[in-house]
C-alpha cells in the first residue's frame, strides 16, 4: 500500500532542533515557502490571507504539541491565541491551527474533515500544507543556504531548480515531500539541483529585432538563430492566444510554428533527421490545433464584413451561420487550451528550447579533412535558385491550371518566401521588392484556399438546414436565402480570384524581378 505522507514518520516541527537555529529555520521556510506560493499562484488561486497564514505557519510549528487528535488541536488552538489571534479572523484561525496540527503530524489527512472546515478551508489547508512541506524541504540540511534561481509552471509539471552548497541533501527531501502536492491534485513537482537543471530547462527566448544571421554561419547553426528567432515570438504571443481576447496573437503564434516548420524543410540537408523529427512533429501538432481555430476566425471575419453589407432588416438572417461557426470555435478554443497546458507541449516546449539552445545539436558534421560548403555564403545562393526553379516550374502547366494545382503552388512559393525571408539579413537590401510580390502571390493564393473551404462549409451547412428547420415550429422557422447568398458570392470570389491569378503570376515571372533577386544573392 503506497504510503500517505501525512502519516509518514517525518515530523514537520523543528522541535528537535537543539542548537539555537529553529528561529533562523523557520524564518528561511517561511520565505521559501512563499517564493513557492507566489510562482503556483496560477494553479491553486489562494488569497492573500493564506499567503499570510503560510507565512506564520513555520514559526509556529517549531513548538511540541502533545500527541492525539484533541489534545492536539486544543494545543494549537491556545498557540494561535497566543500568538496571532489578533491578526486573524476566526476562520483564518482555524485554517491555521488544522495547518499545525496537521503539521505536526498528530491529526491524520484521513481526519481533516473532522477539522470542522468547509471544503473551500479543507482545500486551503491541504493546498498550504503541501507548499509546506516541500519548503521545508529545502531546508532539510538545516544550513539555509538552498535557494531557488528558477520555478517553471505549467498545469502539467512545475520544475522547481535549487543551488547552493547542501542543494542535494535538500532537493532530495523537498522531491519526497512533493508527493502531498500531487496527492492534492497539483501537477507534478520535479526538484532539480541547478546542475541537473542545465540538462533538464534553461530560460525560453526573449523576442529579439532579427535573428542576427552572418555570412559565416554555418547552415545548421544559422538555422539555429532563424529558429530560435521565431520560438521566441511563438511564445511571446502564448498568453494572448490563451486569453483569446485579441484573435491577432494567435495568428501570430501559428505563423511562428509554419516558419520554424519551414525552416526544417528549408534545411534540411543540415540536421539528422532523426535528431529534428521529434520537433517537427511538436511544431505540427501545435500548428494544427492553433490553425483550427485561426481557420474558424477568418471565417467567421469575412462572414461579418459580407454582414454589415447587408441592408439592416437582412443582418440577422446571417446570424445562424456565425453562430454555428462561433460555438466550434469555442470548442476548438478549449481542444487548444488543453493542449497547450499537456505535458506533450511543455515536453516539447522544453526539449526544443534545449535544442535552439545548444550550438551544433543535431547538425551532420561537416568534414575536417577537405573543402565542404557548409556556410551561409556558400549554400543561400544554392537554397534560393533551387527554390525558384521549382516555382516556374509551374509556368508552362498554369493556363488551365486546377485549383488542386494552384494550392501545390501556393506550397512552392510560401518555401521560396520563407528561404529569401530566413537569409534577408546577408542579402542586398533591394531583396524587399521581391518579398513583397511573393507575398503579394500568396496572399492572393492563400484567399483562393480560404474562400474554396468556406464556400465548401456553408455549403455543408445548408445542406443540413432542412432538416433542422423541419425540428423546429413552423412559426420559428428560418429562410435560408441570405446564407444562401452568402455561398454564391463566396463561389464568386474563389471565381475572381482564379482568373485574376494570371495577372499576378505574370507581375512576379518577369526578367526584372529575377534580376532584382540575382543582384541580392550576389552579394554574397
Amino acid at each position: 500500500m503506497e504510503q500517505d505522507p501525512l502519516n509518514d514518520s517525518q515530523n514537520l516541527s523543528t522541535e528537535d532542533r537543539d542548537d539555537g537555529s529553529g528561529t533562523k529555520h523557520a524564518g528561511y521556510v517561511s520565505e521559501l515557502a512563499l517564493t513557492l506560493f507566489d510562482h503556483t499562484l496560477t494553479l491553486h488561486e489562494l488569497n492573500a490571507g493564506c499567503r499570510s497564514i503560510l507565512a506564520k505557519a513555520p514559526f509556529l510549528l517549531d513548538h511540541h504539541l502533545p500527541s492525539g487528535k484533541k489534545k492536539t488541536l486544543k494545543a494549537a488552538r491556545q498557540l494561535v491565541k497566543d500568538n496571532v489571534s489578533d491578526e486573524y479572523t476566526d476562520v483564518q484561525q482555524e485554517v491555521l491551527v488544522a495547518l499545525i496540527a496537521l503539521g505536526n503530524g498528530n491529526v491524520k489527512r484521513n481526519m481533516i474533515a473532522d477539522l470542522g472546515l468547509d471544503p473551500v478551508q479543507q482545500r486551503e489547508v491541504l493546498t498550504l500544507l503541501a507548499i509546506l512541506r516541500v519548503a521545508i524541504g529545502l531546508d532539510e540540511s538545516n544550513s539555509q543556504s538552498t535557494y531557488i534561481p528558477q520555478i517553471e509552471v505549467s498545469k502539467a509539471r512545475i520544475w522547481i531548480v535549487v543551488d547552493g552548497p547542501e542543494a542535494a541533501l535538500d532537493a532530495a527531501t523537498a522531491q519526497h515531500n512533493a508527493n502531498l502536492w500531487e496527492k492534492a491534485g497539483y501537477p507534478k513537482v520535479k526538484v532539480l539541483e541547478a546542475s541537473e537543471a542545465k540538462q533538464e530547462i534553461l530560460p525560453y527566448p526573449e523576442p529579439i529585432e532579427s535573428p542576427g544571421v552572418l555570412p559565416e554561419d554555418t547552415i545548421a547553426e544559422a538555422g539555429r538563430k532563424i529558429m530560435r528567432y521565431h520560438f521566441a515570438r511563438m511564445l511571446a504571443h502564448e498568453a494572448g492566444t490563451r486569453l483569446g481576447e485579441d484573435i491577432e496573437d494567435l495568428h501570430k503564434m501559428r505563423v511562428a510554428t509554419r516558419r520554424m516548420r519551414a525552416a526544417f524543410v528549408v534545411l534540411e540537408s543540415a540536421y539528422e533527421q532523426r535528431i529534428v523529427k521529434a520537433y517537427m512533429k511538436g511544431l505540427r501538432n501545435t500548428g494544427r490545433v492553433l490553425g483550427r481555430v485561426r481557420d474558424l476566425d477568418v471565417m467567421i471575419t469575412k462572414a461579418r464584413i459580407y454582414q454589415r453589407e447587408l441592408l439592416e432588416d437582412q443582418q440577422s438572417e446571417m446570424e445562424p451561420l456565425i453562430e454555428e461557426w462561433l460555438s466550434t470555435r469555442e470548442t476548438l478554443h478549449q481542444e487548444m487550451l488543453v493542449y497547450l497546458d499537456s505535458d506533450a507541449y511543455q515536453t516539447f516546449k522544453r526539449k526544443y528550447n534545449i535544442f535552439l539552445s545548444t550550438p551544433n545539436a543535431g547538425a551532420h558534421p561537416v568534414p575536417k579533412d577537405e573543402p565542404h560548403p557548409s556556410r551561409v555564403m556558400e549554400l543561400t545562393p544554392v537554397m534560393i535558385y533551387d527554390r525558384m526553379a521549382a516555382v516556374r516550374a509551374y509556368d508552362p502547366w498554369l493556363v488551365d491550371a486546377s485549383i488542386e494545382l494552384l494550392h501545390a503552388l501556393r506550397i512552392e512559393i510560401k518555401y521560396l518566401r520563407y528561404t529569401v525571408e530566413f537569409f534577408r539579413e546577408v542579402l542586398g537590401s533591394d531583396v524587399d521588392a521581391v518579398i513583397d510580390m511573393m507575398k503579394t502571390m500568396q496572399d492572393h493564393l492563400g484567399d483562393l484556399n480560404d474562400t474554396q473551404i468556406a464556400a465548401k462549409i456553408v455549403g455543408q451547412l445548408l445542406d443540413e438546414w432542412d432538416l433542422d428547420q423541419e425540428t423546429l415550429p413552423i412559426s420559428e422557422r428560418r429562410s435560408p436565402e441570405v446564407i444562401v447568398s452568402y455561398m454564391a458570392s463566396r463561389h464568386a470570389d474563389l471565381h475572381n480570384l482564379t482568373l485574376t491569378f494570371h495577372e499576378v503570376w505574370n507581375q512576379f515571372n518577369q526578367p526584372e524581378l529575377r534580376q532584382i533577386l540575382a543582384r541580392s544573392v550576389a552579394i554574397l
